[in-house]
């Protein structure tokens, strides 16, 4: 399999504080990975690094076989989206937020309602198109901002915590309609988490990491519910 992103030797320190090292990773077309961790484990900014958002302090990363320098920055960041914990939305409807990523790419009107309908319905929040986005329940928000992610038909998709503000009925429901539609999408998929059984349900790979560094890695054909990773 190709690799999308490949890390050698990689440190963040930020002031004197070594927050991540890394000296080998590598994510490979359509594989779904969890980075679970206690908290101030490095997993999100490891994330933001793979998300080209952070820049390492030491080290080389490639996206699809290229440094950065050999690529542009804008050019890299469209073939990857970024869902976070908490849900950014401008104050306009819940189909301008959606449509917005295609509209910066030019794209015309008629074309964009193409495109972000089906996402709509998907994701069970067509019949909230016109209702401003902000007026939303954090469940309904956390659709909006998977549409806004998957609509632009990303080669890789970063989920940082996407549930960690839903209420448990909320969150398992939305869990598998998101599970079933990175499988059918085969998207390559990044996820920080830290409840085992959404790693589980929803990646095939749990990479544990403690004070800034990888310390196991797992396939999840080979855990169960009640793996603590060393938690």
């Amino acid at each position: 399999m190709d690799k999308v992103i490949e890390i050698k030797a990689m440190t963040l320190v930020l002031g004197r504080r070594t927050i991540l090292n890394i000296p080998y990773f590598s994510l490979e077309d359509g594989q779904s990975i969890s980075l679970m961790g206690p908290n101030g484990a490095g997993k999100s900014s490891l994330m933001l690094i793979m998300a080209a958002l952070l820049e390492p302090t030491t080290g080389t990363i490639t996206w699809f076989g290229k440094k950065g320098k050999d690529q542009t920055l804008l050019d890299l960041r469209r073939r990857m989206a970024m869902v976070f914990q908490k849900p950014m939305m401008l104050d306009l409807s819940v189909m301008e937020n959606v449509e917005l990523g295609l509209k910066f790419r030019h794209m015309s009107r008629k074309q964009r309602e193409r495109q972000v309908k089906p996402w709509l319905e998907r994701l069970g929040i067509a019949h909230l198109a016109r209702q401003r986005a902000r007026s939303l329940s954090g469940g309904e928000a956390q659709r909006v901002a998977i549409a806004q992610a998957l609509v632009l038909q990303p080669e890789i998709i970063l989920l940082d915590e996407p549930f960690s503000n839903l209420d448990k009925e909320t969150r398992n429901e939305f869990k598998q309609d998101i599970g079933r539609l990175l499988k059918e999408q085969k998207i390559t998929t990044v996820m920080v988490t830290h409840h085992i059984r959404e790693a589980m349900d929803l990646t095939d790979i749990i990479y544990y990491m403690e004070d800034g560094e990888i310390v196991s890695r797992q396939a999840v054909a080979d855990c169960t519910v009640n793996d603590k990773f060393r938690m």
